[in-house]
């Protein structure tokens, strides 16, 4: 939720994702964001329904291990497609949450077992816009880090995680000139968990929260700042062709699940 100027904006983001298990290494992903966007303030109550930008990626599975410790990471690398306009900004009457251009995706997962249940995770995301739109805008780049620590004990149907979620956005651009209301730097405190409902396995219907409490935010002009974000989910997934098991129960973590 955001409040500024006596204007309150309220979204809600429905993501829909699937993928497909090449093989053990391989897999390839499609996401798409449905966004309800509700703005309120002494002169409207508008409420906007829209698409985001479908992202297709290819995830690159890998693990070894440093310090007689398991390390599992994910690379992904992908690109966005626009099929909906996102929804509108209020206060710049601008989009959000698409980029609206055909652009290179890209994230890096590194999970590593630092003592049985605990996990160290290192997250990065990047989105680098490089075409116009045909309305001649350019949105920012988008740049985010994470750094958490993870706690799966094994045979528990529960995980929890706290840490460090830090974003940067470059500037928009509109008629080659960049836009003053936009782009900036965030940093939030987070924290969240999940828990199985029922299930085991990849099969498994689970949920998940995570609450984000911005500590630091340098924004360019004047834009919308959040109070807080809070955000939860149900995931569970179909295994076609399986897999191996790991043999030795030190192997046993998984690299935690990107919710962005």
């Amino acid at each position: 939720m955001i409040d500024t100027l006596k204007q309150k904006t309220e979204s809600h983001i429905i993501s829909a994702s699937m993928s497909f298990g090449v093989s053990n290494h391989l897999s390839l992903s499609a996401s798409v964001p449905l966004i309800i966007n509700r703005s309120v303030n002494k002169f409207l109550d508008q409420m906007a329904t829209n698409f985001g930008d479908l992202s297709v990626t290819a995830q690159l599975f890998f693990g070894t291990r440093l310090f007689s410790k398991p390390v599992n990471g994910q690379l992904a690398l992908g690109t966005t497609f626009p099929i909906g306009g996102g929804v509108t900004n209020v206060m710049t009457d601008e989009r959000n949450f698409a980029s609206g251009t055909v652009d290179p995706i890209a994230s890096l997962i590194i999970a590593a077992g630092i003592s049985p249940g605990w996990i160290l995770t290192g997250k990065f995301f990047a989105r680098q816009v490089v075409a116009t739109s045909s309305d001649n805008q350019r949105t920012g780049n988008h740049y985010s880090y994470v750094l958490e620590t993870n706690y799966a004990p094994l045979g528990r149907s529960y995980t929890a995680n706290f840490g460090m979620l830090a974003v940067s956005r470059s500037q928009d651009e509109i008629d080659g000139v960049l836009f003053p209301n936009s782009g900036g730097n965030w940093i939030y405190a987070i924290a969240g968990g999940s828990k199985t409902i029922t299930g085991d396995g990849e099969s498994a219907v689970r949920l998940w929260t995570e609450f984000q409490l911005p500590v630091h935010v340098n924004v360019n002009g004047l834009q919308l700042t959040e109070k807080w974000n809070f955000r939860f989910g149900l995931s569970t997934g179909i295994s076609i062709f399986g897999h191996d098991e790991p043999k030795k129960k030190s192997d046993i973590f998984t690299v935690p699940p990107s919710k962005d």
